[in-house]
């Protein structure tokens, strides 16, 4: 007796060919979803992780930049202490693994520690040798760390070299969560979508298009245009727009965190360019600073004149002594308040107070636009200000102090063309006040301007020495 194959037999089999079609159907979407979220998932890994490593590594760069503008007169020196001071702060810092202040040979000469174990020790670790040799700053790295050493010159002289070491550990655990995050987000949502394919099977095949077409709508676009918004902001466009941002689902969370991740990279951002041309002691502008100013008012001067006022604290070095360095920093501290109190005081003239170092302050003075004052004559009159400003005493931890500066006074393009030309002038300006007897100020030029009668620092009776 042959069987019989009959409509409903055929409708059966139809049924279950339907079906198999849209199971392979199904699971060949399934993997499909699952490489591309794979494929996805380590284009964003490697865009944050290139992101981060490229942002640690412009700190580092700044960072070991200052550090050794910082040390040139402490190494000079010799100065143990503020070398180890200056060494604290940058191990306080976060991610910094290790900092070290060696000299030209490679021996250590402090480590940041107290009893500084290694002083003496010649580096030899796999990094060192190339960061003892280097002539400028050097970064390196290796899978736990990123090294960077910058030379420490006074002029041609090399001093030694500071080394400092973050630690990739915080960008391999940063790298790590958002991954992490990143997959558990695709997951949510591939679970959903796939819920819906897998209750609809009997329509499969077409439900597989839409949501094809869904999924590259809502999930693999904005995730592509995520990683197009990294590589913006690794090529240094920290303004990208991100559209989406506004939608309630994970993926807006994403884009919304994606947004706020680049906002604190920005903040960062200017927190570094910030650390790096701030003076930490006294908030003003660093050296560094102050010479790109100085270079652009050179660049773009020959309309204009302006002038460079180079103060420096008389007998500074007998407060330290006698003091301690407390008492010193907190005295150019005032110093750098009162400096900044006459010049903002002054409504003809813009100016630019910065602290070169030690107790040297530095100032670029220009007429303020509609001013027709000379321009020597403005300069005469801020100099007199501070002068007797600078001569009022102050009351640093309950003693009296009162103490001068004598000032140097350079004048572009009359006394230079270059801003070296100019600095090395008011430098110049400025010993032969000191050597006029101080508190007071000279022009380079002698034959304009002769220094005046001042007095020079020292303590109150009532305070103390």
């Amino acid at each position: 007796m042959s069987i019989r194959y009959g409509l409903q037999a055929r409708f059966i089999t139809l049924v279950i060919i339907a079906l198999l079609l849209s199971l392979l159907a199904l699971a060949g979407l399934l993997q499909r979803q699952v490489s591309l979220q794979r494929d996805v998932v380590e284009l964003t890994r490697e865009s944050i992780q290139n992101l981060v490593l490229e942002r640690l590594q412009e700190q580092a760069r700044a960072v070991g930049d200052t550090t050794a503008e910082v040390l040139i007169n402490p190494l000079y020196n010799f100065d143990l202490e503020m070398i180890g001071r200056i060494v604290g702060d940058v191990l306080a810092q976060p991610d910094v693994q290790y900092a070290t202040v060696f000299d030209p040979q490679g021996a250590v000469i402090h480590d940041g520690s107290d009893a500084i174990a290694s002083y003496g020790q010649v580096m030899s670790d796999p990094l060192a040798a190339k960061a003892i040799g280097a002539s400028e700053t050097l970064l390196q790295r290796d899978s736990d760390v990123v090294d960077v050493s910058s030379p420490i010159l006074l002029g041609d002289e090399r001093l030694g070299g500071v080394r400092i070491g973050y630690s990739l550990a915080s960008v391999q655990r940063y790298e790590v969560e958002a991954t992490r995050a990143l997959e558990e987000r695709l997951n949510s949502i591939s679970r959903r979508y796939f819920l819906g394919v897998t209750g609809l099977i009997g329509l499969a095949i077409l439900l597989g298009i839409i949501v094809s077409v869904i999924m590259q709508r809502v999930l693999i676009r904005p995730i592509r245009r995520l990683a197009d918004a990294a590589l913006e902001i690794e090529a240094g466009n920290l303004s990208v727009s991100l559209p989406g941002k506004d939608n309630k689902d994970e993926i807006g969370e994403l884009i919304r965190a994606f947004e706020r991740m680049t906002e604190g990279i920005a903040r960062r951002d200017r927190d570094i360019r910030r650390i790096a041309n701030t003076d930490s002691l006294t908030g003003l502008a660093n050296r560094r600073s102050f010479r790109e100013s100085l270079d652009a008012h050179v660049a773009f001067g020959r309309k204009s004149s302006f002038a460079v006022i180079l103060a420096d604290i008389d007998d500074f070095k007998p407060v330290n002594d006698s003091w301690g360095h407390d008492a010193g920093d907190k005295l150019l501290c005032r110093f750098a308040e009162r400096f900044r109190e006459v010049v903002n005081a002054d409504e003809q003239i813009e100016t630019k107070p910065a602290r070169l170092g030690g107790d040297e302050f530095i100032l670029l003075v220009q007429a303020a636009p509609g001013v027709d004052t000379p321009l020597r004559q403005l300069v005469t009159r801020l100099a007199e200000r501070l002068i007797e400003e600078f001569g009022r005493p102050t009351t640093i931890d309950d003693r009296t102090f009162q103490f001068s500066a004598s000032f140097g006074i350079a004048v572009f393009p009359d006394d230079g063309i270059t801003a070296s030309q100019i600095m090395k002038a008011g430098d110049v300006a400025m010993y032969e006040a000191k050597r006029a007897g101080k508190n007071r100020y000279s022009f380079h030029d002698r034959s304009t301007s002769n220094p005046g009668r001042r007095k020079t620092l020292s303590e109150d009776a009532s305070g103390g020495s």
